[in-house]
């Protein structure tokens, strides 16, 4: 598997808990781990930070610029006739990305986390970052509230990605941890839905540094 020395970074994450009721289950969240943590390919290098006329582009708001690190991630399925979704898979920290203004971005992996499958080389605590810029990344705000995003989609994009990312229902903004305020970006997947009706989808947590 490639490392980030190479100048790709592949992010698959390790699930640490699993609730599978079938075998057609192992296989949806397989699928959909594909899609979910941009498993095929999220960063590439050799010129891919160039920018097209096509390629997404950031609007007007500026808070999502700068670092954002995911807390946890979670995968549901909610059955044919059911009112309530299940808990399918569970992931850590570990991943990062940084956003510019002008709408490139760059991604960063935890060595050892539940998102390095690829072996990443380097001291555990320490992240390998991209630097070349290579991805893209636009914001869409629908709803906000004073200084916060209530509701928006952010989509990234990277030269060797299949389709785009999405996280859609998206909120940033001021949250409270304990005793400290913190500024944290919540988003879910696009709603997938497979041929028996069973709809699956992920949620994201992240906190700015």
């Amino acid at each position: 598997m490639p490392s980030i020395s190479d100048g790709v970074m592949v992010v698959v994450p390790l699930v640490y808990k699993l609730c599978f009721k079938d075998l057609h289950e192992i296989k949806t969240m397989k699928k959909l781990l594909l899609y979910l943590s941009l498993s095929t390919v999220l960063f590439a290098g050799g010129g891919a930070g160039c920018g097209k006329s096509g390629d997404p582009q950031p609007d007007n708001f500026t808070s999502l610029t700068g670092r954002w690190e995911i807390t946890s991630a979670e995968v549901y399925a909610q059955d044919a006739g059911q009112s309530q979704p299940r808990l399918l898979g569970q992931f850590g920290a570990g991943l990062a990305y940084i956003f510019y203004p002008d709408g490139s971005y760059d991604g960063c992996i935890l060595p050892g986390s539940d998102w390095d499958n690829a072996g990443q080389s380097g001291q555990s605590g320490s992240w390998n970052c991209t630097t070349n810029k290579p991805g893209r990344w636009q914001l869409n705000v629908t709803k906000t509230q004073g200084t916060d995003i209530d509701d928006g989609k952010l989509t990234l994009t990277a030269p060797t990605l299949s389709e785009p990312f999405i996280l859609e229902k998206l909120y940033a903004g001021t949250a409270t941890s304990g005793s400290t305020k913190v500024t944290v970006l919540i988003g879910e997947t696009p709603v997938k839905t497979d041929a028996q009706g069973r709809k699956s989808w992920g949620e994201y947590h992240f906190t700015k540094k």
